[in-house]
């Protein structure tokens, strides 16, 4: 059981997790065949077998199951090890990776990562876009652009400031179907909504509103879809107030005030030091404020 290679566990974790050869070696990248490779090696250097094989997958035996809380706090070392070398990096060169959710990345990083990119020409940029929280913790980003402060205790967030929302559409749609005046004739209107994402469903629900997700005329989780469908008259779309504005749509009025949404800039706090990183966070607090007549607050990190 010496010198196991390290490699050899984190492909068991995810085997574990998966449940599937085929869906680990999706997740990971690699082929299937060398998956189960590795899979072999680790289990006739243990001497025993890590999963039974049925027609519906792999699950951990007893054996493999004892092994794997274990392996996980190895592969926390691990990525905190990473971490902590990528703080202390000083270098402009190599790659930095960007998490944001669709809105800002389509409408706010195309109008200032260009000069990001001519100030910074050695630097390779990475944008993953996502609705949901990209883990900091696993360096799936290095920095990421929330709608909300990060609950946990090693992440670093930067409040820039707060987006005025409301609800908006074209005036297309308006000279067919009316303005709204009223909350209730608000929501006799073809609103734009999510499918699965709870998130107006959850902040309606805060308001006192009894909307469901089932209740919208249209439903995507898409937000550059809502926006799209906005603008050629689809419908009435929740939206970042000086976004709409861009876009060439009008404010419904209706006496509905939304509680603005706060944006923030996370980082783990092992890599705070890293200049990559520092070099990005200081851009994008500086140039994300990328809308004209909007009064933000910056606090420093």
């Amino acid at each position: 059981m010496n010198n196991l290679d390290w490699q050899h566990w984190q492909y068991f974790l995810h085997i574990a997790q998966a449940g599937s050869l085929n869906r680990a070696a999706d997740t990971l990248g690699v082929s299937q065949p060398t998956l189960s490779r590795h899979l072999h090696t680790l289990e006739k250097q243990l001497g025993q077998t890590l999963f039974d094989r049925s027609t519906q997958g792999l699950s951990p035996t007893r054996f493999g199951q004892s092994l794997i809380e274990e392996a996980e706090q190895m592969r926390t070392s691990a990525q905190r090890l990473e971490r902590l070398a990528a703080g202390q990096d000083q270098a402009v060169t190599g790659r930095v990776r960007l998490s944001a959710n669709e809105p800002i990345a389509l409408h706010y990083l195309p109008r200032i990562l260009p000069d990001f990119m001519d100030a910074n020409p050695a630097l390779s940029v990475e944008v993953e876009v996502t609705n949901k929280a990209t883990s900091l913790d696993k360096r799936d980003a290095d920095v990421a652009i929330r709608m909300f402060p990060p609950q946990q205790p090693d992440l670093i967030a930067r409040h820039l400031f707060d987006i005025p929302l409301g609800f908006y559409a074209s005036a297309r749609y308006f000279a067919k179907h009316g303005n709204p005046t009223t909350a209730e004739a608000l929501f006799q209107h073809r609103l734009l909504g999510y499918d699965r994402d709870k998130q107006f469903e959850n902040g309606a629900a805060e308001l006192g509103w009894p909307v469901r997700n089932e209740d919208f005329y249209f439903r995507t989780d898409n937000m550059a879809l809502h926006l799209e469908m906005a603008r050629h008259g689809g419908g009435i779309v929740g939206t970042h107030q000086q976004l709409a504005a861009s876009l060439g749509l009008v404010s419904v009025e209706v006496e509905i005030t939304l509680p603005k949404l706060p944006l923030y800039l996370c980082c783990h706090r092992d890599v705070k030091h890293n200049r990559r990183i520092r070099l990005l966070m200081d851009f994008l607090a500086e140039h994300l404020d990328c809308f004209p007549d909007r009064a933000g607050t910056l606090s420093s990190l």
